[in-house]
């Protein structure tokens, strides 16, 4: 271990704090861990990490002396610059910081108890929450600077410590110590040459391909954090991620470590089994490291998903599905180093990575030459960097040209006071940063890889790759060889389908999850974690939330189904699950009704697939023919007796709707062409004191032109952002999507969201995400289930948990303190898919990323995106498709309210027909449109004021429509927005009356 390394890092976590308050605040738990320090000389590789993450803006702020008023602390949104008051005293605040005056800065380590690498990970991830334990969990948001307190001092101490670390150098056995070393951003990244999600015939497929893409890059970062450290990973963000946590508890048992538990909690089943992890990650490590750290990156994605020699305490994905198959006795002649099975898996994943020095090597980090008469150093090196980061001279470009004669003149005024002042590479942070995806993306077009060739039978569902088989010597097997091998269901296949491996893997990872994420624990191996995917038939549970009155009646059909077929209660085999016992995969419904038979049971086309065709005629040849011919009688006797309480055209299983959303124009933040000026990142206006004195008064004027400049996305600014978007990914998107409405989470990091949902509440949900996202107004109206929004944050109405008679228990997994959005100026896009049950999901997983890209490509006025596209996809192959943006998507909501009695499906054929006829020619005329409509139909004509409301909304929403559309498209999206309001109200409404009577 290099003690060096870690002690750098150590220094750099704590350079802003004083050591002694630390103790004072920080409760009597943590006092074995922060006595091990002692005050040290702070070292110049230390000052520099700190200037470099504090980025030449706000270091000469601070070094400014700028005072700011306020007794109470203030937090600026890091994007829209929202304010927000802390109940944090600023007193307490600054008592905590590091005073100007001291010499020393704590992270040395004065005894042998605690190590430097236990220490470093102590402090960086529980330190925080043993702070907020005694302040508060506001205290979390504090901010790093007052005068700019645009970022929380602890994702600054983060980088600070990272770059510490990086300009320290790794010390390893074999190497002497370093006296210097380069810091170095690096990106790697990992795709599959199958494509992974989208080639899914169940949501268990679609629920694995994303979980095992967030996996192995979780295995990723650990093993990364593991050697270089955890503040290393500039994204994603490992402070409280889930899986990390997770292993890190096991970690600290392995070691004997002092006990962490007291500040990390260990991740319920469900955090854990929702992906969040991007397959892109950006490290900041030594020169020296980084190609090992890259191969090590490659490795371990290799080891965790393919190898076929587990070590003692860790198998890996493909080892550990194969053992299941094996106990399943599936196919007996298959071994693990079959070609079909190793070989394509060990073909899967490709691996690309760069990397770049943060300014250039050879060149010092920090600029010095502040006078006006060394103005030509300064302007010499700062063209350098310009050169390096691909800034441009051009007079129009002047916005991209570091540093701007505004921000020289401040910066030389506070020199005149402090001539200790310097400037540095992190004002180019974001163009580095930028560079840094450009070249990565560079070298992923470069790529030259080819499928392997598929000697035997391809995949079914995908086409891609060769089935699995157990003849590794016969190059030439036919469709009837790998049927015979494939007949067998093994609780995991339907008998019909043939997967190649990576596919196989995926239907089998369910089975093997217990023993992935608890090696240690082998009582848990035969657990059945219940939440980790739905059923394309689950979005029943919309249903039954919204129309709670109907409950007794599917319980009821349900009973009549598993009366009947005895097979949808009783395991065929004795691996297999019963199809009415298997889990919803809908938290809702495992919170409140988990003894509800499974709502696939309802759907003939699902539970078919569950039922294994026995010999009528034992000893005899029973062939696949006879198979298919039993399977097929069963299936008409499976869809007689559902039609007896719900007639085809009206289940609540016939319909299954996914959503796919991006935030739009996240580059842009990361570069900063997005952000305001610095005045509206500032709380207040500093007080002018001691303005007789001449120096004061420049630093005064010049601040007053400075701070009309926009604002950089420096390091720390950057890094906050990182770990400040796991509120929305972590927590708000989770509960949102899991508690408030029935639906499933299948992806959720940093700015990108995929789920599942229903046929009834996917508008009320798609809009309350876009709400969060924005930090707007919550939508709900339940006093208990509510956020209010403040600063572009979001945090409980009430602290309190609601009655359990309210059918709400208050959420666990989110924190009180305000969590943060993206803020009122940001925007996301989104794509729905509502599919018929009979389209296949590979079919509507393609429409569904196509329609977040159209709903990106939406553009009105020079205003593109923040715009949603819903695909109907019928079974016959017709595919209705609708597009707005989103604030007119909320009017159309509108028309969805009114009660069956005034307004049903038939008025908007009525209205998609007409306007096809005879549209309104100008918008001016839309009025006069709905007022002629309304008047003709005879549902209005005993209810004005019915007539009256109705007619209002419909013609405000489609003026919007018509306003933000372009003209060409107008006519064809306004009778499509008629189509989907019909379908939706007609399949919403499942008419039970007449079944109830009978």
């Amino acid at each position: 271990m290099s003690e060096a390394f870690w002690q750098a890092k150590i220094q750099g976590l704590l350079y802003d704090f004083d050591l002694n308050k630390l103790r004072q605040y920080s409760g009597d738990e943590a006092q074995p861990f922060l006595n091990a320090l002692q005050p040290i000389e702070p070292s110049s590789h230390l000052l520099n990490a700190h200037l470099i993450t504090e980025a030449s803006d706000r270091a000469v702020l601070n070094a400014a002396k700028l005072r700011v008023n306020g007794s109470n602390l203030k937090i600026a949104h890091l994007l829209s610059g929202a304010e927000l008051p802390l109940s944090l005293e600023s007193s307490t605040y600054n008592s905590l910081k590091r005073g100007s005056g001291e010499d020393g800065v704590s992270g040395n380590t004065g005894n042998g108890q605690i190590d430097s690498k236990q220490q470093f990970w102590w402090l960086w991830r529980c330190l925080p929450q043993a702070i907020s334990q005694q302040l508060g969990d506001e205290s979390l948001l504090m901010p790093a600077a007052t005068v700019l307190p645009d970022a929380s001092v602890w994702s600054h101490a983060s980088l600070t410590a990272a770059l510490a670390g990086a300009l320290t150098g790794y010390e390893r056995p074999s190497q002497p110590a370093l006296t210097t070393s380069h810091p170095y951003l690096a990106t790697f990244s990992f795709t599959p040459i199958q494509e992974l999600i989208k080639a899914s015939r169940k949501m268990r497929d679609f629920w694995a391909g994303s979980w095992v893409l967030h996996y192995l890059s979780a295995k990723i970062c650990w093993k990364l954090a593991q050697i270089y450290g955890p503040d290393c990973l500039i994204y994603p963000s490992l402070y409280q991620q889930p899986l990390i946590d997770h292993w890190l508890l096991e970690e600290v048992q392995k070691r004997k470590w002092q006990s962490f538990t007291s500040w990390v909690e260990q991740p319920s089943d469900r955090a854990l089994l929702t992906a969040g992890f991007p397959n892109v990650i950006v490290a900041l490590l030594p020169k020296a490291e980084v190609r090992k750290a890259m191969q090590t990156a490659r490795q371990t994605l290799m080891d965790e998903w393919s190898r076929t020699t587990p070590s003692a305490e860790n198998s890996s994905i493909g080892h550990l599905v194969f053992q299941e198959l094996e106990r399943r006795r599936w196919m007996p002649k298959l071994r693990e180093t079959n070609k079909t099975w190793s070989s394509w898996l060990e073909a899967q994943w490709q691996t690309y990575w760069t990397a770049l020095p943060v300014g250039i090597e050879g060149v010092d980090l920090v600029n010095k030459a502040i006078p006006e008469t060394q103005a030509n150093v300064l302007k010499k090196w700062s063209e350098q960097l310009n050169h390096v980061c691909n800034l441009k001279d051009k007079p129009e470009q002047l916005q991209e040209e570091l540093f701007l004669p505004q921000e020289t003149q401040f910066i030389q005024a506070v020199y005149q006071k402090d001539p200790s002042v310097s400037v540095n590479v992190g004002s180019w942070w974001p163009y580095i940063f930028d560079q840094l995806r450009f070249a990565a993306t560079s070298g992923k077009s470069c790529r030259v890889w080819k499928l392997p060739t598929a000697f035997v039978p391809r995949s079914t569902i995908s086409g891609f790759g060769p089935v699995v088989c157990p003849n590794p010597e016969q190059h030439h097997l036919t469709e009837r060889d790998t049927d015979e091998c494939w007949q067998r269901h093994a609780g995991l296949f339907d008998g019909i389908e043939e997967l190649n491996a990576t596919e196989t893997l995926k239907r089998g990872l369910h089975k093997v999850l217990p023993r992935m994420l608890f090696p240690k624990e082998p009582h848990r191996w035969t657990e059945r974690l219940p939440e980790s995917y739905p059923d394309l038939s689950s979005g029943v549970a919309g249903w039954l939330r919204t129309h709670p009155e109907n409950i007794d009646y599917f319980l009821n059909a349900c009973e009549d189904i598993k009366k009947n077929f005895d097979w949808t209660i009783n395991p065929q085999e004795p691996n297999d699950e019963p199809p009415a016992t298997l889990p919803w995969g809908i938290p809702w419904v495992a919170q409140h009704y988990p003894q509800w038979p499974n709502s696939r049971i309802l759907n003939a086309g699902w539970v078919i697939d569950d039922f294994q065709p026995t010999n009528p005629k034992p000893g005899e040849l029973f062939t696949r023919d006879a198979q298919k011919r039993i399977r097929q009688a069963e299936l008409r006797q499976v869809e007689a007796r559902i039609a007896k309480h719900f007639p085809p055209g009206n289940n609540p299983t016939d319909w299954y709707v996914l959503a796919a959303g991006d935030g739009d124009g996240m580059s842009q933040w990361l570069k900063g062409e997005r952000l305001k000026d610095y005045q509206d990142y500032m709380p207040a206006a500093p007080e002018r004191s001691d303005l007789a004195d001449p120096e004061t008064q420049s630093i005064h004027d010049t601040f007053d032109v400075f701070k009309t400049l926009k604002k950089r996305m420096g390091p720390s600014t950057h890094n906050a952002l990182s770990r400040a978007l796991l509120d929305f990914s972590n927590q708000l998107v989770p509960y949102l999507t899991e508690q408030r409405y029935a639906g499933r989470l299948i992806y959720s990091g940093g700015d990108d969201v995929l789920a599942y949902t229903n046929l009834w509440e996917w508008d009320s949900w798609l809009w309350d995400i876009r709400q969060c996202f924005r930090g707007a107004d919550d939508p709900s109206q339940n006093p208990a289930d509510r956020f209010r929004s403040e600063g572009d944050y979001w945090q409980w109405d009430s602290l309190e948990p609601p009655e359990e008679a309210e059918g709400k228990l208050h959420p666990r997994f989110t924190i009180k303190r305000p969590l943060f959005t993206m803020g009122h100026q940001a925007t996301l896009s989104f794509g729905i898919v509502i599919a018929h049950h009979s389209v296949p999901l590979a079919i509507a997983l393609e429409n569904l990323w196509a329609a977040e890209e159209k709903a990106k490509a939406h553009k009105y006025q020079q205003c593109q995106k923040d715009a949603v596209q819903v695909r109907v996809l019928f079974g016959n192959g017709n595919i209705l498709k609708s597009t707005s943006k989103l604030k007119v998507f909320n009017q159309w909501r509108t028309l969805l309210t009114y009660e069956k009695s005034t307004i049903d499906g038939a008025i908007f054929e009525q209205a998609a027909q007409l306007w096809n006829q005879h549209p309104a020619p100008s918008i001016e005329a839309i009025e006069f449109w709905t007022i002629a409509f309304c008047d003709r139909r005879d549902i209005f004509k005993d209810n004005p004021l019915a007539k009256r409301d109705f007619q209002q909304n419909l013609t405000a929403y489609l003026r919007a429509l018509s306003l933000t559309t372009p003209e060409a498209q107008q006519d064809d999206e306004i009778q499509n927005w008629f189509k989907l309001t019909a379908f939706i109200l007609r399949n919403r409404d499942i008419d039970i009356t007449l079944r109830k009577a009978s």
